[in-house]
């Protein structure tokens, strides 16, 4: 499983953060990601948005929690992948579904400039979610280096 540890340069990497809803995660994740000009100010509504029409919840065989929201690439001004952890699950819509919920612990979110890269990102996360270990250790991490090292 590769994912490019370039894709963390920007080291929008949070862990084990206190939030209650999935509002204030993409607010904290925007406001990191705009901070790096990695996102335009139209990326917090885009995000939004497109997490209401498109959810992004898994639950992984292991019943792990996780969520994978992106938006369009009008949006993004570098290839960039954000990460936060959460001591509690916030409830977010199972990918495909209208009813089912996930309650996610760990959030990837996609900034890619180009749409065709977000298949591959996504066949690569998916390879990542299928090992267990690898996804409770990704849980537990608390440095940037560990959490890098684990994912490349």
């Amino acid at each position: 499983m590769k994912l490019d540890r370039k894709l963390f340069s920007k080291e929008v990497i949070l862990f084990h953060q206190d939030i209650a809803t999935q509002d204030e995660i993409f607010e904290k994740l925007n406001e990191n990601l705009l901070a790096k000009g990695v996102v335009n100010d139209g990326f917090l509504a885009a995000i939004k948005k497109r997490e209401k029409n498109f959810p992004t919840g898994l639950k992984l065989e292991s019943g792990f929690g996780v969520a994978i929201p992106h938006t369009d690439p009008e949006f993004v001004n570098e290839d960039q992948i954000g990460f936060i952890s959460l001591n509690k699950p916030i409830q977010f819509r199972q990918m495909g579904s209208d009813t089912e919920v996930v309650e996610a612990k760990m959030i990837f979110i996609l900034c890619l400039k180009e749409a065709h890269k977000q298949l591959d990102m996504l066949q690569n996360l998916m390879t990542l979610f299928g090992d267990d270990a690898k996804i409770e250790k990704l849980y537990a991490c608390k440095s940037i280096e560990e959490f890098l090292n684990l994912i490349s």
